[in-house]
């Protein structure tokens, strides 16, 4: 008998569970978006915190932005009728608490590690963690983003924990480095690599799950993106018919664009091949467009938590760089400023910051229009997941046509190093797969 979404998530947390108490030195859960990894991560920290001996557990993540969401979720969790625990927030000398957690009674801020010892639970930043006394052990530690964690965030604190869950999503962007790195490349610990792989190389017998279901994406996205970007296929958590989005207006009031968005889900909106400069002017106008008539469409979101109008801070617009991101931003002030609206309504921003966001209605402005060539930042399989990867509802891209030819022409000409790990997808695969997809939707 085949499992429900419920059920199928259930039991990955379980087997992930099991894994720890039959004493497994190290377990990796692969995790597709939106698939419950922080709530895995929770779990299965209070489940270890909670036992009888009452043993604190570290959690590493990557950013401060991080560590204060996993501290609101702790919270959460023990509002809803979960076990309450203590939680301790390990961070820097200069770092402000933010004002809605910063005077919960189950939450301790500190610089030092010794002054949270009572806390069940110890949530940080990995640069944190590397600078607490080498002296201090753990049994057991949970890593956050391990696929967006470098091996040398990891190096500095792994022998401090003798047992590692890491959870991370190996579709996503993998961490990068501004030095030069050559003479790491091709090592087969290079402290550049991420730390998933790292520990996959050092630890083969590691236990490794992947989570089977996303919960954000809906059921004519989850497909796309499993077969374009994951070795581990995942399903849809909603039903076909679960999700939907209703246009109130009439039809010549909005772009062709919005309503073949809201009807299956996607859309491409595909501009003259040209050449052109990273800020196409014609692309952020084209933008700026697409947000106006989401915005005056008058729009119902209608899923598994009920109905609703669709309100600005529902819309993302993603791009590739910060200065794209820049003049998007400038585009789109002047359309909210039209609506009555604040300049900052809607979140426009790039790959790397919207990583780990959800919206109803996401823009893309895909990563290889109107370049002349395929080069390797651009062509990057993770950062296209992740553009592609936000949407609970629909999902809008637009692009300069011409990308069939320019993957055609330009083959690769980065460098190949010896002894280093293939990337988990192809960016070329990656990309013609999504194209065979958006050019279904092209309007």
């Amino acid at each position: 008998m085949s499992l429900t979404a419920a059920e199928a998530s259930r039991l990955a947390l379980e087997r992930t569970w099991a894994a720890i108490e039959d004493g497994a030195c190290t377990v990796l859960v692969d995790s597709p978006p939106g698939a419950g990894k922080s709530t895995l991560v929770r779990e299965i920290g209070r489940r270890y915190a909670l036992r009888p001996l009452r043993q604190q557990v570290p959690v590493v993540v990557q950013t401060n932005d991080q560590a204060d969401d996993m501290v609101r979720c702790f919270l959460r969790d023990g509002e809803s009728g979960l076990p309450a625990i203590t939680v301790g927030r390990l961070h820097s000398a200069d770092y402000v608490p933010p004002p809605d957690i910063a005077a919960h009674a189950s939450v301790t801020f500190s610089p030092t590690i010794n002054t949270l010892r009572n806390c069940l639970v110890v949530v940080a930043t990995a640069a944190k963690w590397a600078m607490v006394d080498h002296s201090n052990e753990w049994p057991f530690a949970i890593v956050d983003e391990a696929y967006q964690m470098r091996s040398d965030a990891l190096l500095p604190i792994g022998a401090m924990m003798a047992r590692l869950l890491l959870v991370g999503d190996p579709g996503q962007l993998a961490p990068f480095t501004i030095a030069d790195d050559t003479r790491f490349r091709g090592r087969p610990l290079s402290p550049v690599e991420t730390a998933a792989t790292t520990i996959l190389t050092t630890h083969p017998e590691t236990t490794r799950i992947p989570l089977p279901v996303s919960w954000r994406l809906p059921h004519h996205a989850a497909k796309v993106i499993s077969n374009a970007f994951y070795r581990a296929p995942f399903t849809s958590g909603t039903d076909v018919s679960a999700r939907r989005l209703e246009v109130q207006c009439h039809p010549s009031n909005t772009c062709e664009a919005v309503l073949t968005a809201a009807r299956t889900g996607w859309a491409y909106v595909e501009l003259d091949d040209i050449i052109m400069p990273p800020n196409d002017q014609e692309a952020i106008f084209t933008l700026a467009r697409l947000v106006r008539d989401i915005l005056k469409a008058q729009i119902h979101v209608f899923d598994e938590r009920g109905s609703r109008p669709l309100v600005p801070s529902d819309v993302a617009v993603g791009v590739t760089h910060r200065d794209q991101r820049d003049h998007v931003r400038t585009a789109m002030a002047g359309v909210l400023r039209k609506l009555g609206l604040p300049y900052n309504a809607i979140t426009v921003d790039t790959a790397n910051v919207l990583q780990g966001r959800e919206f109803e209605i996401v823009l893309v402005w895909h990563p290889l229009s109107g370049r002349r060539d395929a080069s390797s930042f651009h062509l990057d399989a993770g950062r296209l997941c992740v553009l592609l990867s936000r949407h609970r509802q629909a999902c809008i891209v637009v692009s300069r046509a011409g990308i069939r030819d320019q993957l055609r022409t330009h083959p690769a000409t980065d460098p190949v190093w010896l002894g280093e790990s293939a990337p988990v997808t192809d960016g070329w695969h990656s990309h013609l797969t999504i194209l065979d997809h958006l050019e279904a939707h092209r309007v």
